[in-house]
């Protein structure tokens, strides 16, 4: 006779003792993956020191080389925008306009024929 009882008490024995096998199996990986993380993060933060102790300077001059760009470019706009006002003033200078549209020596003036 087969004793029912028994073989299920066997059979929780051994899937709580595989179940403690993988727990601390788990456990076990989640344990070196936070050692395996750490020294990369480590060997990460000296690699990044490392790169800017090497390359401060070549980063300075690169900044320094856009600020004199930015400023030429700026000086260009400036110098650009200096000869359109001269231009423009010179056209205004050249241009007579009647102040007053009612003017009798206005119409005088902007008549279309000068034959009497």
């Amino acid at each position: 006779m087969v004793d029912y009882a028994e073989e299920a008490r066997q059979l929780a024995a051994e899937n709580q003792r595989r179940m403690s096998l993988l727990l601390d199996e788990i456990q076990a990986i989640n344990e070196q993956t936070a050692a395996t993380g750490r020294e990369i993060a480590d060997r990460l933060t000296a690699e990044m020191d490392e790169f800017w102790v090497t390359h401060a300077a070549d980063l300075d001059k690169a900044a320094a080389e856009a600020e004199e760009r930015q400023r030429l470019q700026e000086e260009a706009q400036e110098q650009r925008a200096a000869i359109a006002r001269s231009m423009a003033a010179r056209r205004a200078n050249h241009t007579v306009t009647p102040v007053d549209e009612e003017d009798e020596e206005a119409k005088f003036y902007q008549r279309k024929s000068w034959l009497i």
